[in-house]
């Protein structure tokens, strides 16, 4: 099974954070994972919420601050409040210390409350600029953006991200018709609506099955009994024993 550190080591240090990413350099895992907004100036950084209130020591949305501003931010994590590396990173600076290793990395493009302009394009030049394109899965719970990304460079796998609500008030069979369509590589879940069923719909049509959030060990060995094909895990580094494979 595929594991992906869910924003890196962040069931013990700072989400998202280069701090969080390094201490996944040593893991035996698949992946690690982020989330991308991007800043007043133009910049693609990581970062979970459209706001900064909950995870540093300032107020406001990430849209109306710039680079410099959100580095100037502090964690708000207890006793990593003055750590350099729990800083908002930017896109380039993970992917750069991703870049030697084998590790694949999966961007969410958090624009399904904030509409970022360009923020497509601006993530497929970034990865083309490194050349990681191989190294990339992107996801999305937005089907327009998945489309976009097809269009914009189809030979970065994409990923359709599906909560309980959506699996829920929507027509079952219109998402997995419409992520079949778009050539999606995997559909992300939430853990929680997944069954044989559901895998065998989604193997059935050639695409993973990516679950998150999974933190319970039980849950990981049903996941693992039913064939999912991974997990994204806030404690990778537990996940990974061998002794639950």
């Amino acid at each position: 099974m595929k594991i992906f550190a869910h924003r890196g080591l962040s069931g013990f240090y700072p989400e998202n954070t280069m701090l969080a990413f390094k201490k996944c350099l040593d893991l035996d895992i698949y992946g690690i994972e982020l989330d991308v907004q991007k800043s007043k100036d133009n910049h693609l950084v990581v970062i979970h919420d459209e706001k900064v209130d909950r995870t540093f020591n300032g107020s406001g949305y990430v849209k109306d601050m710039t680079l410099d501003e959100l580095k100037s931010l502090n964690s708000s994590f207890k006793n990593y409040e003055e750590n350099i590396d729990c800083k908002v990173p930017t896109l380039r600076e993970v992917l750069l210390l991703f870049k030697p290793t084998n590790f694949v990395i999966n961007i969410e493009i958090k624009n399904n409350k904030v509409k970022y302009k360009n923020i497509e394009e601006d993530v497929v030049n970034l990865v083309k600029e490194l050349n990681m394109e191989k190294r990339v899965l992107i996801s999305s719970f937005r089907m327009k953006t998945l489309k976009k990304l097809k269009k914009i460079c189809p030979k970065i796998k994409r990923a359709y991200l599906l909560s309980e609500k959506l699996y829920k008030y929507r027509l079952k069979f219109l998402i997995f018709s419409r992520v079949t369509k778009n050539k999606s590589y995997s559909i992300n879940p939430n853990y929680t609506i997944v069954d044989n069923k559901f895998i065998k719909k989604c193997h059935n049509r050639n695409m993973k099955v990516l679950c998150y959030r999974v933190n319970n060990i039980e849950d990981y060995k049903k996941l693992l009994k039913i064939k999912a094909d991974g997990i994204f895990t806030d404690f990778p580094n537990i996940m990974s024993d061998d002794i639950f494979k």
